[in-house]
């Protein structure tokens, strides 16, 4: 006769404290970089679809348009809005400027066509070109054009870049050096 062992083999032990160590490192994992890495990604490329949409509206409607940075506050009770030099302020929007003078007036029959949210307070965004980009009837920027940087976070890690050329076309760069400092 057989006698009868009590306990767990050494295999079993083993697959038992593998899947313990799998589970410990899913619930322990930090993901944060993850996050910060698609909310800048995700906010230019939202941009990016914003400046293409404006871009063509321009061309389409044989019009002025205007993308920049606006009080959030005037821009959601219709009230004249002039842009703001800090891009990280208020809210990104996209309108048609019926006078031509860069500056949202509901008055001027100018309409807004567009407006992307906010970005968080712990995110910076930034510009090198002008406070605004205009696009004129042929699809041009008739501002200075330049480089658009998120940055989701103050130690400048995460960064995505994003460049608009003088003819209108935007392009993705992703990861970048630069700062929003």
């Amino acid at each position: 006769m057989k006698k009868q062992q009590h306990g767990f083999t050494l295999l079993e032990l083993m697959v038992t404290i593998a899947i313990v160590g799998i589970v410990a490192a899913i619930a322990l994992w930090d993901s944060s970089d993850m996050l910060e890495n698609n909310r800048a990604e995700n906010y230019l490329l939202e941009l990016k679809r914003n400046i293409n949409f404006a871009r063509a509206k321009a061309t389409s409607t044989d019009s002025l348009i205007v993308v920049c940075s606006g009080e959030t506050s005037k821009i959601e009770n219709d009230q004249n809005v002039t842009c703001l030099n800090d891009w990280s302020d208020g809210v990104v929007f996209v309108f048609y400027d019926n006078n031509g003078n860069g500056n949202y007036n509901p008055g001027n029959n100018d309409k807004i066509l567009r407006v992307m949210a906010e970005i968080p307070q712990t995110s910076k965004f930034t510009f090198t070109g002008d406070n605004s980009l205009i696009f004129d009837a042929s699809g041009r920027v008739t501002t200075n054009s330049g480089i658009f940087t998120y940055c989701p976070n103050k130690d400048n890690e995460n960064n995505k870049s994003m460049e608009v050329s003088v003819s209108g076309t935007s392009l993705y760069y992703g990861d970048t050096t630069n700062t929003c400092d």
